[in-house]
């Protein structure tokens, strides 16, 4: 392979060292880059010269676009493929309070729109401009998490669908860790405090076998988590809260300290990601643009 790369995480990702966003590539370059992507599921580009043009061009080499339905608000003006990410606005971050800090922007393990039938394939996000300190985004890669899974819970859970419901009241997501949390004054109740849309409940594999790579994948997205089909309440929440401890487990996660011109693209279909938040009012601004997926993972129930 012509692109170098080296380990970012022993469990999460790699870097691309020396690696320009906005230069022009073959069709085997190109092939070659997807195939990067699909094996590690995480890459780290490191480009002074990014822009929001090159970002964006770097996108769409793996897909369309399309523009994130949580983000009609905070679009860049200038280009609508752009979600601008700034902790600064209250009204987007909605700060809450975590061992009595007041953070903004903060966010429990998740996939993005796993409460849809058809979640996003990937995003790029891009450091405009990093706090001296907070701020980083957590990833850890479900495909590792399910091949260190004892052999007898990947047969517990084979063939069994887990339910995910749409609920932005993190006081009603009982398998995220709320030991810390209390909800600020702004914090949403429903998703009309939002001005978003409702979505239906959906249920997936919970061994989800990634339509692209072919690898298994533990599809368990601690937000959202609501509970396994067919089974009694009492045995569904066993399973799923040691499904929970084991998928967020320390030594699975990543978590990225940005700097300035910091790219990185992931693959939602096999990654989720977290975010520590910032404290209110402080700088910080990410770019993001969004991969289609145009696959039904998921379906309605």
């Amino acid at each position: 392979m012509s692109i170098k790369t080296c380990r970012l995480h022993p469990n999460v990702g790699v870097e691309l060292p020396g690696f320009v966003l906005g230069a022009e590539r073959s069709d085997d370059e190109l092939a070659e880059l997807r195939a990067l992507w699909l094996e590690h599921g995480l890459l780290l580009i490191r480009d002074p010269d990014v822009t929001a043009e090159s970002q964006i061009a770097f996108s769409r080499s793996f897909g369309e676009l399309e523009a994130h339905p949580l983000g009609k608000t905070v679009r860049s003006s200038e280009h609508e493929e752009l979600l601008v990410l700034d902790n600064r606005d209250e009204t987007q971050a909605y700060v809450s309070y975590y061992d009595g800090r007041p953070l903004a922007g903060r966010l429990f393990w998740h996939s993005d729109l796993i409460y849809t039938g058809a979640p996003n394939q990937g995003a790029v996000l891009r450091a405009v401009e990093i706090p001296e300190e907070d701020g980083l985004t957590g990833f850890v890669d479900q495909a590792r998490a399910y091949d260190s899974l004892p052999e007898t819970m990947k047969q517990r859970i084979k063939g069994l669908e887990v339910v995910y419901r749409w609920d932005v009241d993190m006081t009603q997501n009982r398998y995220v860790d709320r030991s810390s949390y209390e909800p600020g004054p702004k914090a949403p109740k429903k998703a009309s405090d939002m001005n978003l849309p409702d979505f239906p409940d959906c249920a997936y594999p919970i061994a989800l076998v990634h339509p692209e790579s072919g690898r298994d994948i533990l599809n368990i997205s601690p937000m959202f988590l609501h509970r396994i089909v067919g089974l009694p309440d009492d045995e569904s929440d066993a399973i799923l809260r040691e499904l929970v401890e084991h998928v967020t487990q320390p030594e699975l996660a990543y978590y990225h300290h940005w700097k300035p011109d910091d790219v990185i693209l992931w693959d939602n279909w096999r990654m989720m990601h977290s975010a520590t938040g910032t404290a209110p009012g402080v700088k910080r601004i990410i770019h993001r643009t969004t991969i289609l997926g145009g696959v039904e993972l998921g379906r309605v129930v």
